[in-house]
């Protein structure tokens, strides 16, 4: 089976099989430049005073540029002047959108997107189109579908029963209180954790921490009975609910990001909490 590549954004979907709208047009991709190759690197250089040569600075990625380009082909004039209106309206309010790639060849991918300057569109003759969009992706990663996974707080496990019987009875297990979460991509990636108040209060907060380095997330305040916490390694945010911002309670932040094509293990703890829960989320991420 030959590759495929399909990207869709703002209700419209570009194809290397081509799309059919419900207003009847077809839309072809052609091309995905920006896409398929890295984003460019931003870098501070310095001379070296009489010698040769420069310092070696850290380079950072820039935004990743992404071009659209094909054909739109059409039963008609009518359908024609639609398809190019639609394609002259994609994120024209400015707003930000997902790009979403479908390839056979690999796993499916998004990046958050803005429209990055005017849509060149032409006419090939009466029913067919030619269209060039180009967007912006400020965060240069590509992601994949989020992975998760669920852990109460630690518990120890229980002990031989007495008196002694046939099967012995060693009570019921414990709980490690660890969560394990692998990145496959290429690129470093931000974890998010959300602790929730499942069956009781966490009236001294909790504690995250990475296995692998010692890093701690140390939340200070009480979490009530069904209330949540949502931390996130990305932008560094604090949320109740999803949207109080609880910030100034993380006393201890020590973000850390998951490296490429590995694996992290999280310990969550909180003191007098028996029904506390913690999800951690981790989306792969590609250069």
């Amino acid at each position: 089976m030959p590759r495929t590549r399909t990207v869709t954004v703002d209700g419209l979907t570009f194809s290397e099989d081509g799309w059919t709208s419900p207003d009847g047009y077809t839309l072809w991709l052609d091309d995905l430049p920006g896409w398929k190759d890295g984003p460019g690197v931003r870098r501070e250089r310095a001379a070296r005073m009489n010698a040769h040569g420069e310092f070696g600075e850290r380079g950072w990625r820039d935004a990743r540029l992404v071009t659209i380009q094909g054909d739109a082909t059409c039963p008609s004039e009518e359908v024609t002047a639609l398809a190019e209106q639609h394609l002259a309206a994609v994120l024209a309010d400015g707003l930000a959108g997902v790009l979403e790639v479908t390839d056979t060849a690999t796993v499916p991918m998004s990046s958050g997107t803005y429209l990055f300057s005017e849509p060149k569109i032409e006419y090939k003759n009466d029913t067919t189109l030619t269209y060039q969009i180009q967007f912006i992706c400020p965060k240069p990663r590509k992601y994949g579908a989020a992975v998760n996974a669920v852990t109460g707080v630690a518990t120890a496990g229980g002990g031989l029963g007495y008196p002694l019987g046939d099967p012995l009875d060693y009570g019921a297990a414990g709980t490690p209180g660890t969560v394990t979460l692998a990145n496959s991509g290429t690129a470093d990636t931000a974890p998010a954790f959300t602790a929730s108040a499942v069956t009781t209060d966490m009236p001294f907060g909790f504690t995250i921490t990475h296995v692998q380095s010692g890093s701690r997330l140390v939340y200070s305040d009480a979490v009530l009975l069904g209330q949540q916490i949502r931390l996130d390694a990305s932008d560094g945010s604090v949320l109740l609910e999803g949207y109080a911002d609880r910030s100034a309670k993380l006393t201890v932040r020590e973000w850390t990001r998951l490296a490429k094509k590995s694996a992290g293990t999280w310990l969550f703890e909180a003191t007098g909490a028996p029904g506390a829960q913690l999800i951690v989320e981790v989306r792969p991420a590609w250069w």
